[in-house]
Parts: C-alpha cells; structure tokens; sequence
C-alpha cells in the first residue's frame, strides 16, 4: 500500500537502538533540525523501521557497509507529478532564491499569507498551503504542506483535503487509512491553532531556528508585492500573516481523496471526523522516538 522505502527495508537489517544513539542526538535534531514533518508522523505511523531508513538516507547507509540503490519506484515518482499537475492547475510555480533559513521561512509565510488572503476574497481552492504549529503538550514543532483547502464562497465553510494517489482501484488497507486519517487530522490540528491564535512569534523563532530581526534578500523581497515590502524581516511579516489567518473559520471537514494514477481521476472521498483524544493518543506514541526516549 506504501512502497516508499520499501526498498530500503529488503535491503537493510540495522539496529535501530544504535542509530538513534549516534553522535548523542535524538531524532529531532540528528535528522531534522528540531522540527518534524507531518508526512514524518503518518510514515512513523505505518512503519517506524522504514521511516528510520529514509532519515538516515542513501548516502549514510552507504558508508555503514550496505549496498543501497538510489532511486524511488515508479508509484512514488506518478504519485508527485500528480500532486504538482493539480497545483499547476490554479497556481504558476515561482522560483525564489534563498540564502538564509529566514528566507525560506518568509517564503513559507508569504504562501500562506496568499492561500489565506485568496480564501477570504472568494477564491474556491487554494492548494499547496504551509501549516505549523505546535504539537500537544508544546514541546515539538511540526510543520507540513496540505495539499489543498476548499472554500466555500457563500459561507466560507472551508474543508481540508488530503491528496492520496492509488496505483490500483482498490482501497486501501485498514492500517494504511488510519496514517491517512492521522496525517489529516493533524493539519487539522495545526490549521486550528493558527486560526485561534495559539501559535506565537516565538514558537516559529524556536521551532525553524530562526531570528527575527534579520533582514530578508532582496530576492526574497522581490518575490513580494510592493506593499508589502515594508515588511522586511520577521519580526514585521509574522504579526500580519498570523492576524490574517484567524479571519478563517476554523475547518468544517477533513476529508481524504484517493485518486487513480492509472485512470487520473478521483476514485473516492473519506471523511475524517476530527478527534482530539485519538490524535493525542498518537501522539504521545509517536513523539518519544523523536526525542529518543
């Protein structure tokens, strides 16, 4: 159902305790530089080996003595140009050059800030949209793309959908859903938090690494319109976007889509009912390999 590292499992008999303890670093600051991905969590989900793999990469495993082919499989290759043909259908991909990790995170801001401005004004779907935020009990960041919102004009209900693609017709399995269902809810989760004000200056300062004060490139201030460019580090840009943001209602319904690689067309939708004991649950299983412990 998930081949993404699949090969690296056939390939690759390590011990995961060993690896973790390297160089005296956990996970979230070994491999990820004190934040996770929320595609992190659904694949820690369905196989913590296989996620382990992919962190430690192709290059690393390498020099520890095993034979590893570089490479995705077909599926996963299909799988992203599906996903980056539906973003091509409402948006232009811009190429920004980046020279600081505060311009990555302008960038970042800038794209949200324009998704949620494009909702506000009317505009049905907005795709490719970054979220961030906290994870419960607020000792882990974590950040993470959804794939699409839609927005209802007349109510501005607005719905979260999650962009799944099949190389088969069939569904998934029941294991397989439930990382989907995961991986939605927390967008969910860090959706609301935005829109309800809970996510603070300082927790994007700690959780990307970053300081405020520093001035955005003059690519970086190109790439934003001539009104804006006023706002030209962090500590300007970050008070607009999370102001804007808590204009949106907060999401209506999660909603799963699995679509045909083979046929390209949707197959079918899976609503996710949000649920904030289950997600909590998972993440108190989940977030202790990051820290090690």
């Amino acid at each position: 159902d998930d081949p993404e590292g699949d090969d690296l499992i056939a390939a690759v008999q390590l011990d995961s305790t060993k690896c973790l303890s390297v160089e005296g670093q956990p996970p979230l600051f070994k491999y990820r530089g004190g934040r996770v991905y929320v595609s992190d969590l659904s694949s820690q989900m369905y196989c913590e080996q296989k996620l382990l793999y992919s962190l430690i990469g192709v290059r690393r495993l390498r020099e520890m003595g095993y034979d590893i082919e570089e490479g995705e499989s077909t599926q996963v290759t299909t799988g992203k140009n599906i996903h980056l043909a539906r973003a091509l259908e409402i948006q232009d991909v811009v190429s920004v050059s980046t020279i600081t990790r505060e311009d990555n995170v302008a960038v970042s801001l800038l794209n949200l800030l324009g998704a949620v401005r494009a909702l506000l004004s009317g505009v049905p779907v907005v795709r490719e949209v970054p979220v961030f935020g906290m994870s419960f009990g607020g000792d882990i960041f974590i950040n993470g793309i959804i794939d699409e919102i839609r927005c209802d004009a007349e109510t501005l209900q607005i719905d979260v959908v999650e962009l799944k693609t099949r190389a088969t017709a069939g569904p998934p399995s029941k294991c397989v859903r439930e990382t989907h269902h995961l991986q939605v809810m927390v967008y969910g989760h860090l959706l609301r938090n935005l829109i309800q004000g809970q996510v603070q200056m300082t927790d994007i300062e700690k959780g990307f690494r970053v300081n405020r004060d520093v001035k955005f490139s003059s690519s970086v201030l190109e790439y934003m319109s001539p009104s804006e460019r006023s706002l030209d580090d962090l500590r300007l840009l970050v008070p607009v976007v999370l102001e804007t943001i808590q204009a949106l209602p907060l999401p209506a319904n999660l909603i799963v889509e699995y679509y045909s690689q083979e046929k390209n067309c949707s197959l079918s939708y899976e609503g996710v009912n949000y649920d904030e004991g289950w997600l909590i649950d998972r993440f108190e299983r989940l977030l202790p390999f990051w820290k090690g412990e």
